[in-house]
């Protein structure tokens, strides 16, 4: 019996190792400091989304890292994999938000939108990209979460910034959540969400902290 209880003991540690959020009808901008893992959190975020019975769209110019999405998604099986839905983010940006919102509204229980690299690496965030991700926060379903992962911006000011978030003031006036992930000397992430800071680790399975 005592076997037994530490054999479950072992499987709920594992299973707690893998870091999860209810982020369920949230508007986020993640602002990622370079090299700090924006694409492995929005995969995680997937992960998590399908577990619970949701689909997932997926939006970028470029799929992500095949070994890397293969690891993240290892924990799920055929079927699950299939609500996960890539596309392109090729064209002009509003073209794409249509398409996106089509989709949303065709196919059920979408509960996870991300838009990866949907705008240049630095400097300020193009207009129509920029008006385009705002209309598709208003016209996605209220309990459909919108995750936005974009480079942070340059601290040229000399302020001891943790990450400095592109078009704060736009994104905040829309009621987007800022978050931030970025890591500090020790290589330890830190991921800021609205305030409230999680330091952990990324490994095979995604995040953990």
């Amino acid at each position: 019996m005592d076997e037994r209880n530490q054999i479950i003991g072992v499987s709920v540690w594992f299973m707690a190792e893998r870091w999860s959020l209810d982020v369920s009808g949230k508007r986020i901008h993640l602002s990622v400091r370079g090299g700090c893992g924006g694409t492995t959190f929005g995969l995680h975020t997937a992960v998590s989304e399908i577990q619970s019975g949701g689909r997932v769209l997926w939006a970028s110019p470029d799929m992500p890292n095949a070994s890397r999405f293969s690891q993240l998604f290892s924990s799920l099986n055929i079927v699950e994999s299939s609500r996960f839905h890539a596309l392109n983010l090729i064209g002009a940006m509003d073209r794409c938000v249509d398409a996106i919102v089509e989709a949303e509204r065709s196919l059920p229980r979408v509960g996870l939108i991300v838009l990866d690299d949907w705008c240049t690496p630095t400097g300020r965030i193009e207009k129509d990209h920029m008006d385009a991700v705002l209309d598709l926060a208003k016209r996605i379903d209220d309990s459909t979460t919108l995750l936005l992962i974009t480079k942070s911006g340059t601290n040229v000011t000399g302020d001891h910034e943790a990450f400095r978030a592109r078009s704060k003031t736009n994104f905040e006036k829309a009621q987007f959540e800022i978050w931030g992930l970025y890591a500090n000397e020790r290589g330890e992430i830190h991921l800021d969400m609205n305030g409230e800071v999680l330091i952990g680790k990324i490994e095979e399975s995604g995040f953990v902290f």
